[in-house]
């Protein structure tokens, strides 16, 4: 059972999560190859879904997991890169990628496409309206 691994994972995550998160952020708005982004999406979000459905209170915003995600978006270098995502967009994402892990599992692969939209944004391939699908208002 990998329940019998929990805790080492989760030492690991405190340790690298920040790390990882910046890395496949990175590589979403332009440092990796697009045939890589389904991986970087899908390990965004596991992180994300797993942060928040270990906290206690699911509708307060784990301040960890914010800080990787601010931290990468909208005030990392990784993102400098492109003039096309802005403080606005990054932090539309980060709701946006929040509220589907809060759904928990079956919301993944809408959240994938979330963050690969976020990438073609990246790259000027697509307009931020394109984010206006994920809404959960």
């Amino acid at each position: 059972k990998l329940t019998q691994f929990a805790g080492g994972i989760d030492n690991l995550l405190a340790q690298h999560g920040e790390a990882i998160t910046k890395a496949c952020l990175g590589g979403l708005s332009g440092g990796a190859p697009q045939m890589l982004w389904p991986s970087c999406s899908e390990c965004i979000f596991s992180i994300t879904q797993h942060i928040i459905s270990s906290t206690p209170d699911a509708d307060a915003p784990n301040s960890v997991l914010c800080t990787w995600l601010r931290t990468a978006m909208i005030e990392g270098s990784l993102v400098a890169n492109t003039k096309n995502i802005t403080p606005e967009i990054g932090t539309s994402v980060i709701k946006i990628l929040c509220d589907l892990a809060k759904e928990g599992t079956k919301s993944k692969q809408k959240a994938k496409m979330a963050l690969m939209d976020f990438g073609k944004i990246a790259k000027g391939e697509a307009s931020t309206d394109v984010l206006l699908a994920y809404s959960t208002a």
